[in-house]
C-alpha cells in the first residue's frame, strides 16, 4: 500500500432495539474523518482483531478489492456486553 494514500473513515454507533432482540437501523451516533495509511493498519490488522476477541468482544472484517490492493473495508465490533455495535467503513480516496 502506498504510504501517501488517504481513506474516508466513518464509523457509525448503533444501540439494541427495544426488545434486545436486534440492531436499531439508524445509527445513534456517525463520524467522519479522512486517516492515513498508518490509522487503517493498526486499527485492522489481525493482531488487533484477535486482542479484542480475547476481551470478550466480536470483531468481523470486511475485505474488498479496491485500487490499493485486496484490503480491510469494513471492520464490526461489539463490546463484551453486546449492547453496543460499531461499524467502521474505509473507503479508498484517489
Amino acid at each position: 500500500m502506498n504510504s501517501n494514500t488517504k481513506f474516508n473513515f466513518i464509523e457509525e454507533s448503533y444501540d439494541r432495539t427495544d426488545s434486545g432482540k436486534s440492531w436499531k437501523s439508524k445509527p445513534y451516533e456517525t463520524t467522519k474523518k479522512i486517516v492515513d495509511v498508518k490509522f487503517h493498519t493498526n486499527m485492522t490488522c489481525d493482531d488487533t482483531c484477535k486482542f479484542f476477541r480475547r476481551l470478550g468482544g466480536a470483531e468481523s472484517v470486511t475485505r474488498s478489492y479496491t485500487s490499493q490492493g485486496y484490503i480491510v473495508t469494513r471492520l464490526v465490533s461489539m463490546n463484551p456486553g453486546r449492547d453496543v455495535r460499531k461499524v467502521r467503513t474505509f473507503s479508498v480516496i484517489n
